[in-house]
């Protein structure tokens, strides 16, 4: 059994190791145009005009790159930087339902636009496509669209194919608010706001408002857009290091009671896939069983070392 310091030491090590940010995204000092402002933050996302940084208490920033100095400037500009935020940005997200369904994806705008519905020839149509040949997760969001808008219970397409038969043939179309969101088979699908859950909807709806009041500048509802992206990022980054730190407790209390040892599992990306190298701590009887651990808790990554950890 750890001795009581021992075991808090090992906390402190583990804890450093899991919630690091990335290198490119680590806090630094950034200095204004002038000289006369300093901030330590993080970089969460950056535009070509705008950077949003994450101060240390927490609350983001948007800073146009304009005012900040010319170290900054090249900071962001460069290679490192720019390929390190793009596999960021391009990493899934989880997001979850108002009902509990959880969608991997990542949101890339607002968006509002009218959702056109017809049945022809025995199909349901989107549009002009059918929607039997749509992503199971498309389906279910225009299933649960209809449904709410409605008030029915539409579970299946067999029970959206009974509900369309009176349209007979007629397309019936509905104002639809909310995200486009990138699933990880690369389709695209509008979710709309009513979807979310509330603690999701609360980084996801604030700029909306002001999306919708530009609806004259294209460039000013991408700026909104862009602000609700990197919003999103600084909410999933800091929820997925809530998780571990949460995992962490209940090993490092198995390690502390003799049940289990700690290990620490090297991962990398496996061929193909978006991600960073990364180290983590897991559980288990011996190492076999903790790069077996590590792999199911990281889909699409591969160990690249592991061995025990010290303290």
């Amino acid at each position: 059994m750890l001795r009581p310091i021992a075991f808090k030491v090992l906390c402190g090590l583990v804890l450093c190791n899991l919630c690091a940010p990335i290198a490119w995204s680590k806090e630094r000092e950034w200095v204004s145009a002038n000289g006369i402002y300093k901030l330590k933050a993080e970089v969460v996302a950056f535009s070509d005009e705008t950077v949003v940084l994450k101060k240390e208490d927490g609350k983001l920033v948007a800073v146009e790159l304009s005012a900040l100095c010319e170290k900054d400037n090249e900071f962001i500009k460069s290679k490192s930087t720019q390929e390190s935020a793009k596999k960021s940005a391009d990493e899934m997200q989880v997001w979850t339902g108002a009902d509990g369904l959880k969608v991997r994806g990542r949101v890339l705008q607002y968006g509002k636009k009218k959702l056109v519905i017809a049945r022809k020839r025995g199909k349901i149509m989107i549009g002009d496509k059918v929607l039997k040949d749509a992503n199971p997760i498309q389906q279910k969001v225009l299933l649960k669209t209809i449904s709410r808008i409605e008030k029915k219970n539409l579970e299946t397409i067999e029970d959206l194919e009974e509900w369309a038969k009176p349209l007979r043939g007629q397309a019936k179309s509905y104002d639809v608010e909310g995200v486009l969101m990138m699933l990880e088979t690369g389709d695209e699908v509008g979710v709309p706001f009513f979807m979310f859950s509330e603690k999701d909807l609360a980084v996801l709806k604030p700029g909306w408002d002001n999306w919708l009041a530009q609806d004259e500048s294209e460039k000013e509802r991408e700026r909104e857009s862009f602000y609700m992206r990197a919003q999103a990022m600084a909410y999933q980054r800091d929820r997925a290091a809530q998780k571990q730190v949460e995992l962490l407790k209940l090993e490092l209390l198995g390690a502390a009671t003799g049940v289990t040892n700690i290990w620490q599992v090297g991962l990398t990306p496996a061929r193909g896939r978006y991600g960073r190298p990364m180290v983590v701590m897991v559980s288990a009887p011996n190492s076999q069983a903790a790069g077996v651990q590590a792999m199911k808790r990281y889909p699409g990554y591969v160990v690249g070392g592991i061995r025990k950890a010290s303290y």
